[in-house]
């Protein structure tokens, strides 16, 4: 256990580490799960956690302007409409080109 430790934090990656550590832990509840062995029970959710939940107002997320696949990070083709949305958005990103 100690040389994985080791490895695991040579890697720079946290998401990776994080990756792996999930899939660990999920291994270790199938593997027990096999075996017939009681997992740990589930945490009770504090009451100050579902009364926080019961009053949040959902919230328009900080920084997407429009509805189109570039506010929010899927690929596309610019079309004209799109390099107008870009400019609005994040001028920066678009350069000209030739």
């Amino acid at each position: 256990m100690r040389s994985l430790s080791i490895y695991m934090s040579l890697l720079t990656g946290r998401v990776f580490y994080s990756s792996v550590l999930a899939g660990k832990l999920a291994a270790e509840v199938v593997v027990d799960r096999a075996a017939g062995i009681a997992g740990v029970p589930d945490k009770a959710i504090q009451e100050s956690v579902v009364e926080r939940a019961s009053k949040a107002v959902p919230k328009d997320p900080v920084g997407v302007k429009g509805e189109g696949p570039i506010a929010f990070g899927g690929g596309y083709v610019l079309s004209n409409s799109a390099k107008e949305l870009l400019k609005q958005s994040d001028p920066e990103l678009l350069i000209k080109m030739g």
